[in-house]
């Protein structure tokens, strides 16, 4: 253990430290290009900041209780068996930063399609959870399941970033300023297990990609999956977001994510639907316009 100072030494040391980082201007250096950590500022007063970055944020739900009874060894089972895999599908889906936080992660996504593959991620994290993880706890555990699975958010902004720390030792970390990551942990908390709750732009997002917005065509009728939800704790029109319950389709699930991820938004099926929407669209237009133009002869507009 190294030599501690005495407290009243802690407290000079670290109040000259305190003004010292105030008096600064830190430089923000822009910075394209994937998130490279290894490439982060630590002792400098120097922070990167990395343009519209895509996270999400997954978390285990009611992890403090899983214990129940149960023994130590098999909790740890069931934070093993839960979190590896969702780090291993924020990976699969590119993101270029992933962490672990006990019995929860997230994943910051940049470059191309990056917020098309950071929903991605999150809808596939809920589908692991939903369709594996769960049955398998319950097998296991028949007369007293676990009651858990992941609670996902998802948010996106332009990140500024360095790692804050004791340099040359293992007692630093990146942090991460700006409103995607905090937002998506808050999106993650007002979940319920096996929910996906995303912020206005990544909603905006999915109301313009089909594959996303609507259900399948294993469905009788295309209807929209994901309904309106009020983000608390999130300023601003960023919390107009949207709340998905469903999962991938086991059918359509392999199609459509691959649609999503490779920039696709528009179903040929759905030609017809979107056909009668444009054109119930068109005759509202026409309809406005006759009644403006009546007001008008009238002498009764304004």
């Amino acid at each position: 253990m190294a030599e501690r100072l005495p407290v009243s030494e802690m407290m000079d040391l670290f109040g000259g430290h305190v003004t010292s980082q105030l008096r600064q201007t830190p430089e923000v250096i822009d910075t394209d290009g994937p998130i490279d950590a290894a490439d982060l500022f630590i002792d400098a007063s120097k922070w990167r900041k990395y343009p519209q970055v895509s996270c999400v944020f997954a978390d285990l739900a009611g992890s403090t209780t899983l214990r129940n009874g149960r023994w130590e060894a098999s909790t740890a089972s069931i934070y093993d068996a839960a979190v590896k895999p969702a780090v291993r599908i924020l990976s699969d889906f590119g993101a270029d930063f992933i962490d672990v936080q006990g019995d929860a992660t997230f994943g910051l996504f940049t470059g191309k399609y990056s917020q098309r593959r950071a929903i991605c991620a999150g809808i596939t994290i809920k589908t692991f959870g939903q369709r594996i993880l769960m049955p398998a706890l319950e097998a296991k555990w028949p007369m007293n399941p676990p009651q858990t699975g992941f609670k996902i958010g998802c948010a996106i902004s332009d990140l500024l970033s360095k790692k804050i720390g004791i340099s040359r030792s293992d007692h630093h970390a990146p942090v991460w300023a700006g409103r995607a990551v905090n937002y998506a942990a808050k999106c993650s908390q007002q979940a319920q297990a096996h929910e996906m709750i995303v912020t206005k732009p990544i909603a905006d997002i999915i109301r313009r990609n089909e594959y996303l917005w609507y259900s399948c065509e294993c469905s009788e009728a295309s209807v929209p999956l994901w309904s309106e939800r009020h983000v608390e704790k999130v300023s601003g029109k960023d919390s107009e977001g949207l709340l998905l319950t469903s999962s991938w389709c086991e059918n359509c699930g392999d199609s459509y994510c691959e649609k999503v991820c490779s920039g696709s938004w528009r179903r040929p099926d759905l030609d017809s639907k979107r056909n009668r929407l444009a054109y119930g669209k068109y005759q509202e237009v026409i309809k406005f316009r006759d009644q403006n133009s009546r007001q008008i002869r009238r002498g009764i507009s304004g």
